[in-house]
């Protein structure tokens, strides 16, 4: 095996709009009958789930199905409450007929999701975000976590013929799952840090590849690229 391949676990590869949003059992979502239940909703819905589950992902579809049906889409991020104005402006922007997408909702306190609701109704534009909880919305979908969804994910990476068995087990993936308690953001950070560390080790022991048990690093954790793939 080729041991300068890239890290499949890097964020290029597991960032929003990477990977593509699969339901509990690893299966395709159905994108289109979402966007009918958003539509049939009113136009206002959240995704909802815990740390780590999908939604920032399944946004960036949801966003990207919307655009190729022609309607116009704003996004914004938030990262505290006082990015409030930025989410107002994502809601101007998208105006009459548009659809602003905005992640990470609940960082809003009360009083601002629901003015901004109400500006959103006013300007005529729907409203799609995501939310650990319902925060007031209809709820869209919910994003849980299992095992076989990260072993999924982690089956769609680069090169996976190449590393898994050998570098990464199915043991490790399981593992990571469970350390991390479903998390699949830190799941993904987890398994990047063992990839890399056994790649170096095969490197410079010049070893064939593989590995048997923990392959000698546990729970090491190493520094890793930040992953922002899943909210």
């Amino acid at each position: 095996m080729e041991l300068g391949v890239s890290n499949p676990f890097s964020t290029r590869f597991t960032q929003p709009g990477r990977i593509e949003p699969l339901d509990t059992s690893g299966n395709l979502v159905n994108l289109i009958g979402l966007l009918d239940r958003l539509q049939w909703l009113g136009g206002a819905a959240t995704l909802v789930g815990p740390h780590g589950s999908g939604k920032s992902t399944l946004l960036v579809h949801l966003a990207d199905a919307i655009e190729r049906r022609g309607d116009r889409v704003t996004r914004v991020r938030l990262h505290s409450w006082r990015d409030g104005l930025a989410a107002w402006a994502t809601i101007r922007r998208a105006a009459w007929g548009g659809v602003a997408c905005i992640d990470s909702w609940e960082c809003l306190g009360y009083s601002a999701r629901v003015l901004l609701r109400l500006v959103a109704r006013v300007s005529g534009c729907g409203l799609l975000v995501t939310s650990h909880h319902a925060a007031g919305l209809p709820v869209l979908a919910r994003c849980d976590t299992t095992a076989d969804l990260l072993q999924s994910i982690v089956g769609k990476l680069p090169d996976y013929g190449q590393w898994h068995g050998r570098l990464i087990q199915t043991g490790d993936i399981e593992e990571a799952f469970i350390t991390h308690h479903g998390n699949l953001r830190e799941s993904l950070c987890e398994l990047y840090d063992r990839f890399e560390m056994r790649r170096h080790w095969q490197l410079t022991a010049g070893g064939d590849g593989s590995v048997g048990g923990d392959g000698g690093d546990g729970l090491w954790r190493g520094i890793h690229e930040i992953a922002n793939g899943f909210s």
